[in-house]
């Protein structure tokens, strides 16, 4: 468990792929694969909604390079989820990761690239 300040920053992704509703409900021409999506960072830690990052229009490839900070404690996971902001709510899920502290607190350095998964994560 970790007790103290998180500073995060949202720096980019890259290789987002289009979200299971689009490649349904592609009314566009071209293949749903040519989509780009509107995506934004949700971030949590455990079972707490902290912050979310903006949203960046139609990219595969997202840059935010946006910095976060709060006081968290006995924390065990941190959880970085990728939405599709869609125009009519609910966002589509696009890619998450949890991350423990734990692993987090060992590192000899905190700048680290974390693979996203296409698949809900409970």
């Amino acid at each position: 468990m970790f007790t103290g300040t998180v500073k995060l920053k949202i720096c980019e992704a890259c290789g987002l792929r289009p979200t299971d509703f689009q490649k349904r409900h592609n009314v566009t021409f071209g293949k749903p694969d040519d989509q780009p999506i509107d995506p934004y960072v949700s971030i949590d830690v455990d079972e707490n909604h902290l912050d979310r990052s903006s949203t960046k229009p139609k990219t595969f490839d997202p840059v935010w390079n946006e910095n976060f900070t709060t006081e968290v404690q006995n924390a065990v996971n941190l959880g970085l989820t990728v939405f599709h902001d869609a125009a009519i709510p609910p966002d589509d899920f696009v890619a998450n990761c949890s991350i423990p502290f734990e692993e987090l607190a060992h590192r000899d350095h905190s700048d680290i690239w974390v693979w996203l998964k296409c698949f809900l994560v409970p």
